[in-house]
C-alpha cells in the first residue's frame, strides 16, 4: 500500500474492538480511494449544519506535556471524569516513552483538528471525540469502531491523537438519531449503539471505561512517538506500527490482554511472512506483538527504540533489515532469534505448560490459543522470510524433505508431559534423534525463515542402513536410514538364524529396552532390509 501525496493526513488507531477494523489499515485503504465529498452530509444527515454547529463549549484540562480537549453535549460528548482519566494516563506515557526510554517526543499542531481550538505553547493535544464522526470531509479517518487514531497532519511533523469519547461505535450504521439546536438550526446526527468488547475478559469498555482509556492512551501515544522516526506510514511499517504498539500494551497494561483474540490470525497464516496483512486477516498485526513481547524480554526492554532509530535512517527497508541493524549491539543472530521465537510460539496456550514458566514469552502464554500444526503424511517446508510453519509428525517421527528447504528446523519431543527442543543442526541430526523420538510420547516439528537464512546442511543423506548405538548395553536399538520402497527389517544371530522380522514404518525403526533384552542375550548380531541382501553386524552388551 502506497502514501498519497495527495492525502494531508493519515490515522492509526487501535481498533481492538467489538472486533472492529485498524485505522492505521483504514486510512491507508481510504487514501487510495475516491475521494468522498459530501462525507459529512450523509454522516450527519444534515447538510445545511456545519462541524462547529455539533459542538459548542469545548474544556481542557492541562498537565506538564499534554493538553486534552472535550466537550458534554452533542456527538462528541463526554464526561469530565472520562476527560480527566485521559490526561493522566497520557500524561504517563509520555512520561514512559519519553523520558524512560529517551524516545523523541511527539510534536503537536498549533490548533486542533476537530475542535479547531488553541493548543497552549509546548503541550500536545489530544481531542475526545466520537471517532464515527470526527471531522472528514474525504472519509480518511471514517472508522465505525476504533479506540482511537493518531493523525500525521500535512507537515509530516506534527501529529494529534483522537480518543474515542463513550467506547460506542458504529454511529454511522445507526438508526438512531439525536438533535442539536444551533445557530437556529436542526442539527441532527447518528447515536453509536455498538459497544467496543474485550473479548478476552468478556467485558464491554463502554463500562469499563478507565481501562479502555488506559490501553489507547498507551497504543496511540506511541504511534505518536514512532511518527518521529518516520514521515508516512508504509508497506515495510504498517505492521509493525500495530504490532510494537499492541505490545506497549501489555507491557503497560497486563491485565486487559486486549491482543490475545488477535492471536489465531497469526496461527492462520503460517508460511507467510508476518508482516504481510492481507484483507482476510487485517487484524494479524495485533497477534504480531508477540514478536515485540519476546524481543522485550528476551534482548532488551528498548530494543523498539533502536527499530525505530533504524527506520528513520533507512525508510525504505523491511523489518528483517531494521532488526538485524538493531541486534549488533548485543551480536546476536537475527534468523537464531527469531527461531527461538518461532519454538517458543508453537508452544503457546494449553502446550505451554510442558515448558518451564521462565521459557515462557511472557507470563500469560498459557492463556493464548493455542498454535495451529498441520498433519500431513509428509513434509516438505517451503516459507518465507519472516515465517514460521508448525507440523505433527505423523506416527511420532518422519523425515522431512530439507532438499528445498531455507530456514531453520527444530523438533519437539514430550515425553510425560514436558517438552525437549532439539535443533536440527543438518542431516544427520535426524539420525541422532532417533533413540529420543522413539520413546518420546510425541513430537512436533517447527521450522522458520528470516532474511538471507541458508539451507540446512545434508550429510551422509545416501549413508548404508546401520544400528545404533553401537554396542548396544541401554535404552532404545534403533535402525535406520531405512529405505521407504521396503516394509520390515530382519534380525538374525551369529549363525544366520532369524531372530524377528520387524515392519518399519517411515525411514527409521527402533526397539525399547525391555524388547531387546527379551529377544537377544548378548552377543554379535545381523540386521538387513527386507529378506534378500548383505547383513550388517552390531553387538548387544548387557
Amino acid at each position: 500500500m502506497r502514501f498519497l501525496a495527495l492525502i494531508f493526513a493519515v490515522a492509526i488507531c487501535a481498533a481492538h474492538a467489538y472486533e472492529g477494523e485498524c485505522g492505521t489499515l483504514n486510512a491507508l485503504l481510504n487514501s487510495d480511494k475516491i475521494k468522498q465529498n459530501g462525507y459529512a452530509a450523509s454522516l450527519y444527515r444534515s447538510g445545511k449544519c456545519s462541524y462547529e454547529q455539533y459542538y459548542d463549549s469545548v474544556y481542557t484540562i492541562e498537565k506538564p506535556h499534554v493538553q486534552v480537549f472535550y466537550v458534554l453535549n452533542g456527538p462528541h460528548a463526554t464526561t469530565k471524569a472520562f476527560a480527566d482519566s485521559t490526561a493522566s494516563n497520557m500524561e504517563a506515557a509520555w512520561n514512559l516513552y519519553v523520558n524512560q526510554l529517551n524516545m523523541r517526543a511527539p510534536q503537536g499542531p498549533q490548533i486542533t483538528y476537530h475542535y479547531q481550538q488553541n493548543v497552549k505553547e509546548g503541550l500536545y493535544p489530544i481531542e475526545i471525540l466520537d471517532i464515527g464522526q470526527v471531522r472528514d470531509p474525504y472519509g480518511i479517518y471514517s472508522c465505525a469502531t476504533c479506540f482511537g487514531q493518531t493523525i500525521l497532519l500535512e507537515s509530516g511533523t506534527k501529529t494529534e491523537i483522537l480518543l474515542e469519547n463513550d467506547f460506542y461505535g458504529s454511529a454511522t450504521s445507526s438508526n438512531a438519531r439525536d438533535t442539536i439546536y444551533s445557530n437556529g438550526d436542526t442539527c441532527i446526527y447518528p447515536i453509536a449503539k455498538h459497544t467496543l468488547n474485550n473479548s478476552t475478559h468478556g467485558f464491554s469498555y463502554a463500562d469499563e471505561w478507565a481501562k479502555g482509556i488506559r490501553l489507547t492512551s498507551f497504543h496511540e501515544f506511541y504511534h505518536a512517538v514512532q511518527l518521529r522516526y518516520i514521515s508516512s506510514i508504509a508497506s515495510n511499517t504498517a505492521f509493525w506500527f500495530e504490532a510494537s504498539a499492541t505490545g506497549y500494551e501489555e507491557i503497560t497494561n497486563p491485565d486487559i490482554d486486549d491482543y490475545f483474540s488477535y492471536l489465531p490470525n497469526v496461527f492462520s497464516e503460517m508460511g507467510i511472512p508476518l508482516s504481510t496483512i492481507t484483507k482476510q486477516y487485517t487484524h494479524k498485526a495485533y497477534g504480531v506483538s508477540t514478536l515485540f513481547l519476546y524481543l522485550y524480554h528476551y534482548v532488551a526492554k528498548d530494543i523498539d527504540k533502536a527499530i525505530w532509530e533504524n527506520y528513520s535512517k533507512n525508510p525504505n527497508k523491511s523489518f528483517e533489515v531494521q532488526l538485524e541493524a538493531a541486534l549488533k549491539k548485543y551480536k546476536i543472530d537475527a534468523d537464531s532469534l527469531f527461531h527461538d521465537y518461532a519454538v517458543r510460539l508453537s508452544l503457546s496456550g494449553e502446550r505451554s505448560n510442558t515448558i518451564s514458566k521462565k521459557d515462557w514469552i511472557c507470563d500469560d502464554q498459557d492463556k493464548w490459543v493455542s498454535a495451529n500444526f498441520y498433519n500431513v503424511d509428509s513434509i516438505k517446508p517451503q516459507i518465507e522470510s519472516l515465517s514460521f510453519m508448525f507440523y505433527r509428525a505423523p506416527n511420532n517421527y518422519v523425515e522431512p524433505d530439507l532438499n528445498n528447504f531455507v530456514g531453520k528446523a527444530s523438533i519437539i519431543t514430550f515425553t510425560e508431559g514436558k517438552a525437549e527442543f532439539h535443533r536440527i543442526k543438518n542431516s544427520k541430526t535426524l539420525d541422532s534423534l532417533t533413540s529420543v523420538l522413539s520413546t518420546s510420547d510425541s513430537s512436533l516439528w517447527v521450522f522458520s525463515r528470516f532474511g538471507d537464512s541458508e539451507s540446512i546442511p545434508l550429510v551422509n543423506n545416501n549413508a548404508a542402513p546401520h544400528a545404533f548405538p553401537v554396542p548396544w548395553r541401554e535404552g532404545s536399538l534403533c535402525f535406520a536410514p531405512l529405505p521407504r520402497d521396503k516394509k520390515f527389517i530382519e534380525i538374525r544371530n551369529r549363525r544366520g538364524d532369524l531372530v524377528s522380522q520387524e515392519k518399519y514404518d517411515g525411514t527409521s525403526f527402533c526397539l525399547q529396552e525391555d524388547q531387546v533384552k527379551k529377544m537377544m542375550a548378548p552377543g554379535i548380531y545381523r540386521f538387513r532390509v527386507g529378506n534378500k541382501g548383505k547383513t550388517t553386524s552390531f553387538m548387544v552388551i548387557y
